[in-house]
């Protein structure tokens, strides 16, 4: 493992629109892009970064050669699954336990696999594949574990996304998953109203308490989700730039949500949104309108009109610290960590 030191410098930003968050970048030294998708409770980044310069297809899956890291204490940790030559990770619980995703070859498939993964605080990596994913990567119809987030009881939420042999994201996934001491179970969700069910699932983020997040496509949009215990809730953002597609990337012990309008293939293009605190309706007699709040790292775009700069939230912890991935004018991308004002 390699460490590196950093500082990061909180940005106080003045804008009205935008007040209500600080931001601080992140970037993995010598790295040409860096996300950060995950931040628990003892204040601890997880995400991946590049190396060389590569577009990413899709804003949920990483489609280029990344390798992990784990921010602790001011320093960066690499971390990359031992025998891949691509390492994701995707969350990270209050232990330090770390989830995501690796590529690595094997002499029985000619060109590689895919492996969902728990790299436990204790150096130990267990594979996580959800039935029918572990295979070779020959076809474009080829599918594999994408795990996005853990809890402090060691529950882990993910997908399950197609990934071609030239390592492209297919941006729809096609089921969601929950898993527990062990065992998958699938988590796809329909909206009221709608028997015939959707397409597309995946889970993104859990909580401590459980609450689980995520999105579906369905009626031809993407939507958010929300389910604690029985009760289970849709929404959109308001305000989206791409007609009516909502994105759900987390969710803490508050209840609060984090997202972006778009789909999973929005790189680039998106807006970010944090929600305080939804109320939970167990006996689903009314769908949750809840009230969003824009996050846009500070900067604008050099296009004209100008705009805020894409902003894509993907990890919050119980403190409402938020982490995520941002692009600037020059359409490089960077890590970023925002802390509230309220």
């Amino acid at each position: 493992m390699l460490r590196f030191s950093f500082t990061l410098l909180l940005i106080a930003v003045t804008h009205p629109l935008f007040a209500q968050f600080t931001y601080a970048p992140i970037n993995v030294p010598g790295a040409t892009s860096t996300e950060a998708r995950g931040i628990n409770n003892n204040g601890e980044i997880v995400g991946f970064y590049d190396i060389s310069s590569c577009v990413e297809q899709s804003m949920e899956v990483p489609t280029c050669p990344t390798h992990g890291f784990k921010l602790v204490n001011g320093s960066y940790i690499e971390l990359m699954v031992p025998t891949s030559f691509r390492t994701a990770i995707m969350g990270v619980n209050d232990y330090g336990d770390v989830v995501g995703f690796y590529a690595t070859t094997d002499l029985s498939c000619s060109t590689f696999l895919y492996h969902g993964f728990i790299w436990y605080h204790t150096n130990t990596v267990r594979k996580l594949d959800y039935p029918g994913t572990d295979v070779c990567i020959t076809t474009s119809s080829a599918t594999v574990t994408v795990p996005f987030g853990i809890n402090k009881a060691g529950v882990v939420v993910g997908g399950v996304w197609g990934i071609d042999p030239n390592g492209n994201s297919r941006s729809f996934p096609s089921r969601g998953w929950v898993w527990k001491s062990g065992t998958f179970s699938t988590m796809n969700p329909t909206l009221p109203g709608n028997p015939a069910g959707a397409c597309c699932w995946s889970v993104t983020g859990i909580s401590n308490t459980g609450v689980l997040a995520g999105l579906l496509f369905q009626s031809d949009f993407w939507q958010a989700w929300m389910k604690a215990g029985t009760d289970q809730d849709f929404f959109t953002y308001p305000t989206v730039t791409q007609c009516c597609d909502t994105s759900a990337t987390g969710v803490n012990s508050n209840v609060d949500m984090i997202g972006f309008d778009g789909g999973p293939s929005s790189a680039s293009a998106g807006h970010g949104w944090f929600t305080k605190h939804i109320e939970l309706n167990e006996v689903n007699e009314t769908e949750v309108k809840p009230s969003f709040i824009k996050m846009a790292y500070p900067g604008q775009t050099n296009i004209q009109p100008p705009g805020p700069l894409p902003t894509f939230p993907f990890g919050i912890n119980d403190a409402r610290g938020v982490v995520g991935t941002y692009f600037d004018t020059n359409n490089q991308q960077h890590g970023f960590l925002a802390k509230p004002n309220f």
